[in-house]
């Protein structure tokens, strides 16, 4: 575990169009796509994850809405050869909302940098390795596999999937056949966050990615495009979920470009 070494995670978002990345990274990544994606040519459904080696070229093209979470790391090869991680092909384990939280844990981590961030990115790294591993094993997948789990992890893509008009949650609850008391509980659980902050999560992350993929946009434009209608709020968001208000972030990049 000493030489597993986080370099970074998140989510990558996209309008319905898709997202297409066909290119090599010099680190490992294990990504968790919670919409439809064709890997290397063929299509894979919500609750698709891979992991890549190291030099490994991508090759997906999402299609549609919220696209996946993602963690870069590296690591040595023998663990994955200890752990029987199967690398570079489609994967679908079984505890998808329990990887979910872990890749939630790392990224606010490392969004907030708080006091030992550090120790707890490796810590909840290896802890990710593990539950991937015990989720693709048959005698594993028996006990943690769920019904329920598993409508939740849809309901999850959908709500996420619109992130400016994202569907009732209550509505998709009911029409999975879920009761409201269970459907939030279970929810919360399952992925280490209610569906409200959920969404503020991934709306915050997208305003970010806006923000370093287009610098001749205003900031109010990036707010309206990821949800926000109310302007002064997405600043309060922004600042305690960053540490920056939007405005400094971006001046931020903005100077690192020039």
């Amino acid at each position: 575990m000493n030489t597993l070494k986080f370099v970074n995670a998140g989510y990558n978002v996209a309008e319905p169009g898709g997202l297409v990345f066909k290119w090599a990274l010099n680190q490992h990544a294990f990504l968790y796509f919670q919409g439809p994606v064709i890997v290397n040519g063929k299509e894979e459904q919500s609750g698709a994850c891979i992991l890549y080696k190291k030099g490994t070229q991508h090759d997906y093209v999402t299609l549609k809405g919220f696209v996946n979470s993602y963690v870069g790391f590296n690591a040595p090869e023998e663990l994955f050869t200890k752990l029987s991680l199967e690398t570079d092909n489609i994967i679908y384990p079984a505890n998808c909302g329990e990887i979910n939280g872990l890749i939630f844990n790392i990224c606010k981590e490392n969004s907030t940098k708080g006091l030992g961030f550090e120790e707890a990115i490796q810590a909840s790294l290896f802890s990710l390795l593990v539950a991937v591993a015990r989720g693709i094993n048959s005698d594993y997948e028996a006990v943690r596999s769920s019904d329920l789990k598993n409508k939740l992890t849809l309901i999850r893509s959908d709500l996420l999937s619109n992130l400016v008009s994202p569907p009732n949650f209550d509505f998709l609850l009911k029409q999975y056949g879920i009761s409201r008391t269970q459907g939030y509980k279970m929810y919360s659980l399952f992925f280490k966050s209610s569906p409200k902050e959920d969404l503020i999560w991934a709306r915050l992350e997208k305003a970010r990615s806006l923000m370093h993929l287009n610098h001749e946009m205003k900031i109010y434009e990036i707010a309206e495009l990821c949800g926000f209608t109310n302007i002064p709020h997405f600043f309060r968001l922004f600042k305690s979920r960053y540490g920056y208000t939007p405005k400094d972030y971006f001046s931020a990049i903005k100077l690192d470009r020039d």
